[in-house]
């Protein structure tokens, strides 16, 4: 197995796209692209994500310090995009995102996770950040996806119901 092929197999899988902001300790707004976001606990409320050691981010997510998770939106691909660059102000630009004191806020997106991180563990060629949701907030649009190296949107199959997955049963989810 190369890590091409370890690659290629992870990207079958579909997940959403975010946009994870915070400040640098010298007061710099920083954001990151990323998809590896999930749920950790309900109680208390945690989520994870993971960055990548060689990022020039790292120094803005220590223990207690904010940071801000943005679910993008279908429509927001190039937002994606521009965030993923590396190098430069990410901020100096569209004025689709503010930066404001802590963390910056990126407009129009499905939802966004306050955060405050409560943990960082090596993981190999990443960092795994925890982070106590302080709040969130959401709007009704449907999520940006990426899989096989390609932007979509989720649609729903057709007549499919909504499933609950903390109610019970819990066998309808497994």
């Amino acid at each position: 197995m190369t890590p091409q092929d370890l690659r290629r197999a992870f990207g079958l899988f579909a997940t959403g796209v975010t946009v994870v902001t915070a400040v640098s300790p010298q007061g710099e707004p920083v954001g990151i692209t990323a998809n590896s976001l999930t749920s950790v606990s309900l109680d208390p409320p945690l989520l994870l994500w993971c960055l990548a050691n060689r990022s020039t981010s790292i120094p803005a997510f220590f223990p207690g310090a904010a940071f801000a998770v943005h679910v993008l939106a279908g429509h927001q691909a190039e937002v994606a995009l521009h965030f993923a660059r590396t190098g430069g102000s990410k901020f100096e630009v569209d004025a689709s995102w503010r930066a404001r004191p802590t963390p910056p806020e990126i407009a129009g997106a499905v939802a966004c996770f306050a955060c405050r991180v409560d943990s960082v563990f090596p993981g190999g060629d990443h960092q795994i950040i925890v982070g106590r949701v302080d709040g969130v907030a959401t709007r009704e649009l449907p999520p940006l996806v990426f899989q096989g190296g390609r932007f979509g949107r989720f649609e729903p199959q057709v007549g499919s119901g909504m499933i609950d997955v903390w109610g019970e049963p819990y066998d309808a989810w497994m």
